[in-house]
């Protein structure tokens, strides 16, 4: 009698992984089916067309994850370095798989060490947090990433990155800044903006890939 309810209850509790394993097989599924999935390429044309400020792109509205189908930002991932203005870069890149919440793109990282003509460190990102990131990508324009990138806030420092790898030599590739011309500055957070100069060069400089 011992040895019959023990095997019933080893019945039982099989039955029930089963279950468990059943229905997480299940969620799995609609979790799978539930993905739209687009690429860069597309949300790329998207912002090409002209009509899109009026209309938007009503054939990518249900889309959940923009995928590097192509591995285009493959060439961007490692360490480069250069120097501009006396001040000497190093920036890290990195790839993100389907980041983000409502829709979940794959993205370019950057974090960076800058150090001025002494080799004194004026600006070091390397330990930030994912979800506190100040450098990130967005999508390509042609050949060149566009990436996002916030310094000295007060100083009105923020705007768009455009990197580019050299199509003679990937190990090769030029980045500028682009400062965003809107926010309103206020004086007492930011009393030299006069001669604010921002911590990514607004011409091209080149950087090596390491």
């Amino acid at each position: 009698m011992y040895n019959l309810m023990i095997v019933l209850n080893n019945f039982k509790i099989n039955k029930m992984k089963n279950k468990i394993i059943y229905i997480l097989l299940f969620l799995g599924i609609i979790s799978c089916k539930a993905q739209v999935i687009g690429t860069l390429e597309q949300f790329e044309e998207c912002k090409k067309r002209a009509n899109r400020d009026e209309v938007g792109c009503p054939d990518l509205e249900n889309i959940t994850y923009v995928k590097d189908t192509n591995n285009r930002l493959n060439q961007f991932i490692g360490v480069w370095k250069g120097n501009f203005a006396g001040k000497e870069y190093e920036i890290h890149f990195e790839k993100k798989i389907q980041f983000g919440e409502d829709i979940k793109w794959d993205r370019i990282f950057g974090r960076m060490v800058i150090k001025n003509n002494s080799g004194n460190i004026i600006y070091n990102s390397l330990n930030e947090l994912d979800q506190n990131i100040s450098f990130f990508g967005s999508n390509f324009q042609g050949r060149a990433y566009v990436m996002h990138f916030v310094g000295n806030y007060d100083c009105l420092e923020s705007g768009n990155v455009f990197i580019e790898t050299r199509i003679s030599n990937p190990n090769e590739m030029t980045l500028f800044y682009s400062q965003d011309k809107d926010g309103i500055l206020d004086p007492a957070k930011c009393p030299n903006f006069s001669t604010f100069v921002p911590l990514l060069p607004t011409d091209k400089m080149t950087l090596i890939k390491q």
